[in-house]
Parts: C-alpha cells; structure tokens; sequence
C-alpha cells in the first residue's frame, strides 16, 4: 500500500519524473552569458563540519546562514545561498518561462515543465551549482548518499493557491528543496508557508508542528521518508511566491507499512413518521409525473439539481440551528481530508436529527429510487434484465452511510486509492445550506473524476436548498475542493448533509 495514497498526487509526482541528467547549454544559449558568477554563501562552505554536527546530534541551531529544525522531522533552511546579482538574472530569466497551470484536489498552483532540458545560460549556471557544490554540502550534513540525478522546477503561487498534505515519496527521491525568489518583506500575513506535520503511532499525518516562511534567495531541504508530511499554506495576499524546487536522488529506502484504511459500513434504512416525512419535503417532488420526468432526465446524464427541496420553513429552522452549532468534530487524517462532522443530535439539535432521519427512512429510500430509477427500495420497480429470477426480485439490500458537515477555509477532501467507499456503485446525495454570494472560486464543489485521470466529469457548486444526486460507477472518484479564504468576506462557513447509498 502507498503511502501517499493521492491518485492525484500520483499522477503530479510522476509528471515531475525527471528524464535525463541536465544538459549543458546548446549553441544558442551560449551566445548569452551570466554577468555574474553562481556561487554559494561562504559560511555554509567554512562551517559544514559544525552543521555536520548539528544533524548528527538531532539538534536544533540557528546562525545568519543555516537554521536546523529537528521537529517534526529534520529540516534545514540555508539563507543567502546565492550571490544577489546572479539571483537577480535568475529571476529575470525564470519570468520567462511557460507555466501550466495545475489544479485538482490537492493543489493549485502554476509550473513549469522539467528544467533539465531547458538550456538558459542562469538556470544552466544554478543545476551545475546545485549538483557540483549544494549536493555534496548536503550529503554531507545530512549523511545521505545521493547521485547526480537532479529535478528541477519553477513554481509561482499567487493568492488563493496551495499544496495540500503529501510526503514527496517516489522512487529514488532522498532530499527535496525549496529556493525561494519572493518580496523581501514576505510575512506571516501573506501565508504561503512551508508546513510540516508531525505523525501519529501509525505514521499518518496530524497537525502543523511547524511553518517556515518564504524568504527570498533561501534554500528549505528536508530528507524525503515515510513522515516527511507537508504542505504549502495557502497564499493570502496579492503578492507572488515564485520558487525553483526539486529533488536531490539516491538509493531508494524502504516505505513504511501503514494500517488498511478502516471502511465505514453503511446502514439499513429505517422507519420514520409520516408526519415527519411530509414536514420536510417539497411536495412537488412527490407527484408521480414530476418523479418520472426527474428519472427520465436522471437516467440520460446520472446526475440531477433539484432545487428548493425541502420546505422553506424548515430549511431556514435548519440553517439557524447549524449556525449556533460549536461541537464539530474534526476529521483526518490530512493527506486524505480535513472536514467538520456532526454524527451525534443531542435532544436540543431537533431539526437535524430529524433531517438526519429523513435521509437514512425508508420512505426517502423508495423516493430515490422513483428520482434516479436505481433500486434502492423492494417496492421500486425492477427492469427485468437485473432480476435472475422472481424470488430474488424482492431481495434489496440498500445501505446509505451520511453526515452533516461545517465548510469554512481549509476545509476539503481528497481522492485516495484505498477508500473502499469510492470502490463500489453509489448515489451521492448533497443537499448545501447557508449559502451566499457564492462564487465556484472559493472552492467547496463536489467534483467527480474518472479513476487515473484528471478530467472532470461532473462539478456541483453548493447551492442553497438544492439537493444535488450524482450517481457513480467503480471508476469514478469524488472530492470535495479546497475551501480557500475568500470564503470569509464572501460567504462565511456553510453548511451540507452529505448522504450516500449503495444498491
């Protein structure tokens, strides 16, 4: 099993492969030179042996050139690397680049492609820099064996963007770095820090013990392994945070066994008041012809909007309640989700409790299947080419397994090749409240994506009072995106009931 269990990450980390050594500069690039020389700061060369020391001894240290963090995991920051006028061409040289931009469930950033190949006179100056005099200091502090395999890339973030909670590990990677080319006066308010998390027993991810923020012309590293979690914060102002980064490369070392993913077994529907029923519900979507109009449609595309779904009256007593509401029960790990739950209704939580009935009674059950033609209930009608013979027509096992959730920045989901639940045919049911001003840029949708690739499939904006049914084979995935801050001015947190159920 994976570690970085992200299909998605998957398929980033392999774009970043690199596919040959790097190259040196062909005729043309030469025709321009660097108007200084690439050379490294002289108290990282004078005083190796006392970092040496320093990593050896696990300690924590910080001088004008190098500061060593040893929790959660060993990392290093070297501070005026470069010399400021060959930093200020590489700057101007990288504004040149093409980017492309990246963006599904665990980032949103712009990128170049591999740099081994691009042969400019700068960047050229700082791969041989970085293999013939960075790796062998690094090697040495560290006390990792590394080769001449280098991979290089240049980054920009600008507000709204991120890399959510990965380890970096893919085959031959030992060290990642981090050069950063951003504002002198780049602060705690401009976010877009390097965070790192500590690990539980199990080796998954769980909080932010530390951040290191953006410096310009300072290089991060960290040795690349099993708990090496981190992630690029958010980027809250207007001002950009470009990088070069990559991986140092060496012998593989063994990845770290973790425990199967605990699947939450679904529940049998179960029997509410009739009363109840109809206090929730539109009436409009219990006409039998609205129903067969609903399914006809639901059946050509396998996804519906069906809006003002419950009454008016009791989704303003819903939304009411789930803001006064403060008991959220957070959920991880990060390099999978980081949501806000509620599963437990005290006496005082009515309204919710009822809605949370609603959609796990069997009368909802025999709704869906009239809405969506799946069946979901031993009343709804079978096609005759599902049913192997009569006596085994009556026989419908349907679960469902739900939650209501609290959205606010930060919040998110992602796709992991492990989740059993994403393995099955299901019909997602979402049903969004206290939604405002909304705009698809604050992130929160639910999107769809076909298993091992990027394109989407389907994309469902919250919406108030809209339930939302999206039906989905074996190989399509979901995720929630990222909740970014423009929420807080915009909108506030919201709110949604989040339902699945199973055939």
């Amino acid at each position: 099993m994976l570690c970085a269990c992200n299909i998605q990450l998957l398929q980033f980390l392999s774009l970043q492969m690199p596919k040959h050594k790097f190259k040196s500069p062909n005729g043309a690039a030469k025709k321009k030179k660097c108007e200084s020389a690439c050379t490294l700061n002289s108290e990282l060369i004078n005083n190796i042996d006392k970092y040496k020391k320093i990593f050896e001894q696990e300690k924590e240290s910080q001088d004008n050139c190098v500061s060593v963090k040893s929790s959660p995991f060993p990392t290093c920051q070297i501070f005026n690397l470069l010399d400021n006028k060959f930093l200020e061409g590489l700057k101007e040289e990288i504004s040149e680049l093409d980017l492309v931009e990246k963006d599904n469930d665990l980032y949103r950033f712009r990128q170049s492609d591999e740099l081994n190949s691009v042969n400019l006179p700068y960047l050229y100056e700082l791969k041989l820099t970085l293999i013939e005099k960075l790796k062998p200091l690094i090697s040495k502090m560290t006390g990792i064996e590394l080769n001449d395999r280098l991979a290089l890339f240049h980054a920009k973030y600008s507000r709204g963007d991120y890399l959510l909670c990965h380890d970096d590990e893919l085959e031959g990677r030992r060290i990642a770095f981090i050069l950063y080319l951003v504002p002198e006066d780049w602060g705690p308010a401009d976010g877009g820090g390097l965070q790192l998390f500590s690990t539980d027993a199990e080796g998954n991810p769980c909080k932010v013990e530390e951040t290191l923020l953006p410096k310009n012309n300072c290089l991060a590293f960290f040795e690349v392994s099993p708990v090496s979690f981190h992630q690029v914060a958010e980027v809250l102002s207007d001002k950009t945070r470009l990088s070069l980064g990559g991986w140092f490369h060496g012998t593989t070392v063994p990845r770290l066994e973790r425990p199967m993913l605990v699947h939450k077994e679904g529940s049998s529907c179960i029997d509410v008041s009739e009363e109840l029923f109809m206090s929730l519900v539109n009436p409009i979507y219990l006409d039998i012809n609205i129903q067969s109009q609903i399914q006809e449609r639901f059946e050509q595309t396998s996804e519906i909007n069906l809006p003002q779904f419950l009454l008016p009256d009791k989704f303003q007593s819903i939304c009411d309640k789930l803001r006064s509401l403060e008991d959220w029960k957070l959920e991880g790990p990060p390099n999978r989700r980081k949501t806000q739950s509620k599963f437990n209704f005290e006496d005082s939580d009515g309204c919710l409790r009822e809605l949370y009935h609603f959609m796990q009674s069997d009368a909802f059950f025999l709704m869906l299947s009239n809405l969506t033609g799946l069946r979901l209930h031993p009343l709804a009608p079978q096609d005759d080419s599902d049913a192997s013979d009569e006596e085994s027509s009556d026989i419908v096992n349907s679960k469902c397994k739900g939650s209501i959730r609290k959205w606010e920045q930060g919040n998110y989901t992602l796709v992991c090749d492990d989740d059993l639940g994403q393995a099955e045919f299901a019909l997602d049911a979402r049903l969004c409240f206290n939604v405002h001003t909304w705009d698809e840029s604050m992130g929160g949708q639910t999107v769809y994506i076909a298993r091992n690739e990027d394109d989407v499939l389907i994309k469902c904006e919250p919406e108030n009072n809209a339930l939302n049914l999206v039906y989905r084979d074996k190989e399509s995935l979901r995720f929630v995106k990222y909740v970014n801050n423009t929420i807080s001015a915009n909108n506030g947190p919201f709110y949604d009931i989040d339902f699945t159920y199973y055939e």
